[in-house]
């Protein structure tokens, strides 16, 4: 049982999580992080990947993909073994520990918790047509050399959406851009700089029918014409469904109407070895920020380690 025996569980693999994770393995303690999504990542790069983060210290401005590119390594650098596509499904926690059994089968003994979850678990919204299922069909883009010299397709109208065709027509052999309104949601500085690429075509006010094979077919809403669109990959940005189901499995935790912990200055829960960073929590004064969580991070780390390190001592014989 001794592989299956943790001093903090990170449920949540954001930023916040990510780093966690990280602080608690330098710190001496023996982490394990899951994440629900197949990805780490959380919010920054499901939902605003282009965004320039100018607060991060140490940068003048960092993407938000670049940044956690970086914590994502540093957290591969520590050898650390992190389980995706993972939830809690129940735990007891009983003699100062909790028993947590996980959504892949697996059971796990750890000291403490911490959630990390932020505004809840993300997922992507599908498509929903013939061949929605076809292997490059991405919902979100990990690496951007995967479209190096590659045609792509990028569908939606948002700012995920125009900031991902503006950045990858840097390295795409050539980019399309569907839109089932007649204008983008986007920043219009973005918008504005979108039109000026030459190696970008722009679909408005389109509706996406079918993919068969490498080609994808579209409906002029206006016209009806179809348009069949060869494609090496097509990256789908709808927008994204936010869930707080997860909280449910804590039972007797307090949370407040907008589906936020409340946290004492240790981080702690109103629940024993249970802690709480990142937009999950809320206290007074609370920022939301990157920079903050990673505070809050530490605070909990130190904590935890406080805490095992008290019943870790070992008792002087009178």
């Amino acid at each position: 049982m001794e592989n299956n025996q943790y001093d903090v569980l990170i449920v949540g693999g954001g930023p916040a999580g990510i780093f966690a994770t990280s602080l608690a393995h330098i710190k001496g303690l023996k982490p394990l992080l899951i994440e629900a999504n197949e990805y780490l990542g959380g919010q920054p790069l499901m939902i605003y990947s282009q965004k320039i983060i100018e607060d991060y210290p140490g940068y003048s401005k960092i993407k938000a993909y670049q940044l956690i590119n970086n914590l994502v390594s540093q957290l591969n650098s520590t050898g650390l073994t992190y389980f995706l596509k993972t939830k809690i499904v129940s735990y007891i926690f009983s003699r100062d520990v909790f028993i947590v059994k996980l959504s892949n089968d697996s059971e796990i003994i750890t000291k403490a918790i911490v959630i990390a979850t932020g505004g809840g678990m993300f997922s992507p919204n599908h498509l929903e047509i013939t061949g929605n299922d076809h292997p490059n069909v991405h919902y979100h883009v990990e690496a951007i050399n995967t479209y190096q010299d590659k045609k792509v397709i990028i569908l939606g109208g948002g700012d995920s959406a125009v900031d991902w065709a503006n950045e990858l027509s840097q390295v795409a052999k050539a980019v399309v851009i569907i839109h089932r309104r007649h204008e983008f949601r986007a920043n219009g500085s973005n918008v504005a700089r979108l039109k000026l690429h030459k190696k970008i075509d722009v679909f408005l006010n389109y509706e996406v029918i079918a993919i068969a094979n490498y080609e994808l077919t579209c409906r002029s809403h206006e016209s009806k014409q179809i348009f069949k669109i060869p494609f090496d990959y097509v990256i789908v940005q709808y927008g994204q469904t936010i869930s707080a189901d997860g909280l449910k499995v804590f039972s007797g935790l307090k949370i407040t109407e907008n589906n936020r912990i409340p946290v004492d200055i240790s981080q702690m829960t109103n629940l024993p070895n249970l802690y709480a960073i990142g937009n999950i929590c809320i206290y007074d004064g609370k920022p939301s920020s990157i920079i903050c969580a990673h505070g809050e991070a530490a605070v909990a780390v130190r904590h935890i380690l406080n805490h095992i390190r008290q019943y870790d001592k070992p008792t002087t014989p009178k």
